[in-house]
């Protein structure tokens, strides 16, 4: 079976380490090579992060980190537009402050990898264009912005590209604002930038990850590996789920999402994405109180033609199994 070939686009928090993870050991994907970008934190903390992920997997010698854009295109421009990065904190307990994302993974040491000299934004375009028509598919699990500039310098790449799996938005569920979830509301421009390049792109959304959450027993589960990279991945959700218990408490009590790992999921195993329908999506840019939404055309007759495949549901149980499966060396 010929293995996807595909190139990771992170913000390197706690679930984009899974996702690296779910990506390097699946027998079913070839990771070509990672570009990082800003997001849960800054560029250089997302990029430091991810190179630690890449030493604790061994694979410094052979999957090049690619740094990419340390800021939104447009959006940051305006002061009033955005906070800052992403990370909900609150204040709970006397003043300790819970974070979705911590600043540095602690649990991994500093890393020996060095990143590559080269952006990411050209990376994308020499690799792309230099490889074959369909060669590649790009998954970003961050915001969109080193795809879109990419896209704007050298729009050629998106008739080449196989296939864009991006997780973002939602279209009943958000998290950065009532209307928007971060990764599309940290840069609408470049989010409307890929939804609208003609290639084919299927949008993984708080819908379905929110729907694919792992609990406490299942972290248990993975301590009992004994793996150094089971009780990493244990430690990342262990981690997500008591911020998500004072931030955003999951009907599944002692639960959290992981949501960038499902979008590397479903290229290993499809079915773990449900109720997947092609429709058109776009993002609101305004400014205003949608800015960064997700906005699914409904009608049976849209006024401009389906652009996304929209995973209204994920399967919880078969991306549990699949998690394990991956970290058991089995898929």
């Amino acid at each position: 079976m010929e293995r996807e070939k595909i190139i990771l686009d992170v913000d390197t928090g706690s679930d984009d380490a899974v996702a690296i993870i779910c990506a390097a050991l699946s027998s079913k994907i070839e990771l070509h090579s990672i570009c990082t970008v800003w997001g849960n934190r800054p560029l250089h903390q997302t990029t430091d992060n991810t190179l630690r992920v890449v030493d604790l997997l061994g694979l410094g010698d052979t999957v090049k980190v690619y740094p990419g854009c340390e800021t939104a295109m447009v959006a940051t421009l305006l002061a009033k537009r955005h906070a800052g990065y992403g990370g909900q904190r609150k204040s709970v307990n006397g003043g300790k402050e819970v974070s979705m994302h911590q600043e540095t993974i602690d649990e991994l040491p500093a890393p020996h990898t060095l990143p590559q000299d080269k952006r990411a934004v050209m990376h994308y375009i020499d690799t792309i264009m230099n490889g074959e028509d369909g060669e590649f598919t790009l998954v970003p699990v961050g915001p969109l912005t080193n795809i879109a500039m990419a896209l704007r310098v050298e729009p050629r790449i998106a008739g080449k590209i196989k296939q864009i799996v991006l997780m973002g938005g939602g279209c009943r569920r958000t998290n950065s604002t009532p209307a928007a979830e971060f990764n599309i509301w940290a840069d609408p421009e470049a989010a409307q930038i890929v939804f609208t390049c003609g290639a084919k792109i299927t949008v993984v959304p708080l819908d379905a990850t929110h729907n694919a959450c792992i609990n406490s027993d299942e972290v248990e589960a993975l301590y009992k590996m004994g793996t150094p990279v089971s009780n990493f991945v244990a430690d990342m959700i262990k981690h997500r789920i008591a911020a998500y218990s004072y931030l955003q408490p999951m009907k599944r009590l002692d639960s959290a999402p992981v949501h960038d790992a499902l979008a590397v999921c479903c290229l290993i195993r499809p079915d773990v994405l449900e109720q997947v329908e092609l429709v058109r999506c776009d993002v609101d840019i305004s400014g205003g109180i949608a800015d960064g939404q997700t906005i699914v055309d409904p009608r049976a007759y849209t006024d401009l033609p389906p652009n996304v495949h929209f995973a209204f549901f994920a399967n919880r149980d078969k991306f549990s199994s699949l998690l394990f499966e991956i970290l058991r060396g089995e898929n």
